[in-house]
């Protein structure tokens, strides 16, 4: 697996900013599971599961969000 690049993880960091200010577009929203599921992987294949866990739960917050976006 391969780390997310500096630049992958400032995008990271927006998109998790704008999600938690509800002000993420879906496709944004789609750009940050994405970067996330990346790094989970990472985390899992590092045996960092407590890691993996907290991103799993981010995740499932993209997942409402787009749920609640196509509704």
């Amino acid at each position: 697996m391969v780390d997310l690049t500096p630049d992958q993880i400032t995008r990271k960091e927006e998109l998790t900013h704008k999600l938690q200010m509800g002000i993420i577009t879906t496709d944004e929203a789609i750009e940050l599971r994405h970067l996330l599921e990346q790094e989970k992987q990472n985390a899992v294949s590092f045996g960092d599961f407590a890691k993996a866990l907290g991103i799993v739960f981010l995740i499932g917050l993209v997942i409402a969000f787009l749920t609640d976006d196509r509704d």
